[in-house]
Parts: C-alpha cells; structure tokens; sequence
C-alpha cells in the first residue's frame, strides 16, 4: 500500500518543483548575430529578413516579344518563369515563337531554340528578324532530350530559351511533371525566360502562365474572280493562367508574312516543315 502510494506521489514532486530545473530564455537571430565577428553579421539573416528583402528588391525586365503577349504578360517574357504557349496548326504559336527569338537576339541578347517539331527554317527566321549569329539551334529527337538540353541551356546562362515541341503526336508524349518541375526550378535559379510551346498542356503546374493560342484565320487582299494575295495571319491569344495576375483576358494576334507562316508550306532548302 505504502509502496504503490510512492509510486503515485513520486511524479507529482517532480511536476511541482520546476524550480530543481533551469529555464533558458530561447535564443534570438540577434543573439546569434551579435556573437559572429563584425565581418560576418551581415550574412546571417532570418526568414522574415530575407522575405523583406525579396519583396523589396527591383523584378528583372521581362522579354518582349512584339507581340500580343507583351500585353498579357505584362511586358513580356517574365525572367525566372515558364511560359507555356498551346496552340493548334494555324494558330500563330511558331510566329510568336520567330517574333521572340527575333526581338531578344536583335537586342543583342543570346537565346537558345530547342526545336523538338523540326520546323525552323534559317532563311525564313532571318527574314522575320533573328539574328542567328546569337541563336543556338538544338535538334533533339525526343522529348527527354528535349528537356535535357533546356536544363543544360539554362544552366549555361542563356537568359531566353525557348522549346518548341511541334505538332501532335509529341515524340515522348507530355513527360513526367516532376522533370517539368525541375526545369521550371532552374529557369527561377538562373532568372532566365522559359517559353514551352506545344500543341496542348504539357508541364502542368510548373507553368507559371499559360497562354492559348486560338485557330487562326487566313488574311486575303484581292477579290474574286481576279487573284487574291495572302497578307497575314489573325488570331487571339487568351492568358488562361498566370500567378499574381488575373487570367481569362484576350489579344488580337496579327502576323504579315514572312512572320506569318502557314502550315504546309515547303522551303526547298530545308524540306518540308510544318509551321504555325
């Protein structure tokens, strides 16, 4: 009896003496910091800082491309994000890719073009204003090496890459979301413009904004029954998605040849190609 009661009674000393143990007030970020030399201080810094900083500090100049997207993104390709593009034949997406490249490379800017569809064509990517002196043209065969190489490209600080992943079937279909997930973290480490176009959804929720690209129309000057001259491309783009942005707003998209290339058509140095 005795012996069970000590065994009841011997927590309750222990849970009503806490002054047998000492307390310690928690250490702070400034105790911390005011123990490190004087050279040191300034590279310790705590979550809530560095949230402060990050907030305060300039975004970087977005991309332009000179084109309907500059409106919807806001000024263009935003550094350190993936865009993606979707679009079917004839919508335009390929000229916006050309108007991208163009404008970046005539800025005096380097970019790097990841061309799974095979449709680039150098004279006609000329024409529309690229500079390939500051183009790097990649030809993988496979979505994997699709997204290897970007990785690399991205990696190796060429601030605008831009995949092109051409027209259904996609060679690899839509990859694993995680590798997406991994590219979208490197271009964001290396602040470099990612642009994914493809003819549906492929990266999922790496893409910090998704634009859609609608059937375009053809653009005739002439009339019947005299001969009729094709003098451009309309379509509209739809931002569908974008963080810290509202979505669901719409641009005219207008492309004049040689920017607005058609599916079908045939370069006889290069081959047959599809476009959009």
């Amino acid at each position: 009896m005795a012996s069970s009661q000590a065994l009841t009674t011997a927590p309750q000393r222990a849970f009503e003496t806490p002054e047998t143990t000492t307390s310690r007030p928690p250490a702070t970020i400034g105790t911390f910091r005011s123990r490190l030399p004087h050279h040191l201080r300034s590279h310790l810094n705590s979550g809530r800082e560095w949230m402060q900083q990050r907030a305060a500090a300039p975004l970087p100049s977005p991309f332009p491309t000179a084109t309907a997207l500059d409106q919807l993104l806001v000024g263009g390709l935003p550094q350190g994000q993936l865009i993606e593009l979707i679009g079917r034949r004839s919508s335009g997406r390929f000229s916006t890719i050309l108007s991208s490249l163009a404008t970046a490379t005539s800025a005096g800017e380097a970019a790097a073009f990841i061309d799974l569809g095979d449709a680039f064509d150098p004279q006609l990517a000329v024409a529309a204003g690229v500079d390939l002196e500051r183009l790097l043209w990649a030809r993988p065969g496979h979505l994997k090496q699709t997204l290897i190489s970007a990785e690399v490209l991205l990696a190796g600080g060429f601030p605008l890459v831009v995949i092109d992943l051409g027209n259904p079937p996609v060679p690899g279909g839509r990859g694993v979301e995680a590798s997406w997930l991994r590219l979208a973290k490197a271009a964001q480490s290396h602040q470099a413009a990612l642009l994914v176009s493809s003819p549906y959804r492929v990266s999922g929720t790496a893409a910090a904004g998704v634009v859609k690209a609608d059937h375009g129309r053809a653009l005739w000057s002439g009339s019947t029954p005299g001969p009729r001259l094709l003098v451009g491309l309309s379509s509209h783009l739809t931002l569908q998605k974008m963080r810290r942005q509202q979505g669901n707003r719409t641009e005219a998209l207008r492309l004049q040849p040689p920017a607005a290339l058609i599916y079908g058509t045939t370069t006889p140095s290069i081959g047959n190609r599809s476009r959009s």
